[in-house]
């Protein structure tokens, strides 16, 4: 079961766009597994499981955010009304288009398998918040149960052919109110931009939400996160990708 105090912290921090208040008491989860289990109660609570956030690089242990469906948006050129400086990152996002459940004999999937159940990939914006900004060195249990930050995703439009597209030394460009925050070949964490999704699909497999035929799921940040304030807009370029714009809106 879920951490209930800190689940409905956090609950209330995303309904009112404000951080948590430095004087409420919460007990940090002590394990992934309860981090997770809060995050997925919190998202929930927001409508079902859309998409996932994934940090993982060569064979090591990874971590995972959800996104609840309402958050998974597609960019158009009307602001995205959040009333508040919040971070952006350029990133590559994937869309699936089968579903990975556990298997009967327990074997894990191949990434070839889980490649082959990707229909398609986009330029995504994925955007943060930071709803702890009073603590200076947050335990990573917390963050992760706050769904590693993330506010929500911005989709742009995909590409089915997207193997020959995704690659470690990809060129990605990020203006932000007119200033270039980002220019550069390559830099994404895992290398491969599609490397976390093998370990990401195995490791939900085995929960009651493994990744289904139209979850997103993005996979790491070209250039690190730039802060975005309300009437700013930002505009991303991955090469063999459409660009992408996202404008931060008044609440």
């Amino acid at each position: 079961m879920p951490n209930s105090h800190l689940t409905q912290l956090l609950i209330d921090a995303r309904q009112s766009n404000r951080p948590l208040d430095r004087e409420s008491p919460f007990q940090i989860p002590v394990t992934a597994d309860e981090a997770d289990a809060v995050q997925v109660a919190v998202i929930r609570h927001f409508g079902p499981i859309a998409g996932y956030k994934v940090f993982q690089v060569e064979d090591r242990e990874g971590c995972w955010g959800a996104i609840p469906a309402p958050r998974v948006m597609d960019a158009t050129s009307e602001p995205v009304n959040v009333g508040v400086p919040m971070k952006v990152e350029a990133e590559i996002a994937f869309r699936f288009k089968e579903d990975l459940p556990a298997r009967g004999n327990g074997n894990a999937y191949t990434a070839e398998e889980v490649w082959a159940a990707v229909g398609e990939a986009f330029a995504a914006f994925e955007l943060l918040d930071n709803r702890y900004p009073f603590l200076s060195a947050p335990d990573p249990l917390f963050v992760r149960a706050d769904s590693m930050g993330n506010y929500g995703l911005v989709c742009g439009m995909g590409v089915s052919d997207w193997r020959e597209r995704v690659k470690a030394d990809v060129g990605v460009k990020l203006e932000i109110a007119g200033r270039r925050v980002v220019d550069q070949h390559g830099g994404h964490p895992a290398g491969d931009p599609a490397h976390p999704l093998t370990w990401l699909a195995n490791a939900l497999a085995g929960t009651d939400h493994p990744i289904k035929a139209g979850d997103v799921v993005t996979t790491g940040a070209f250039g690190g996160g730039h802060t975005v304030r309300p009437g700013e807009r930002a505009v991303a370029e991955i090469e063999g990708f459409a660009a992408i714009e996202f404008t931060c809106g008044a609440a």
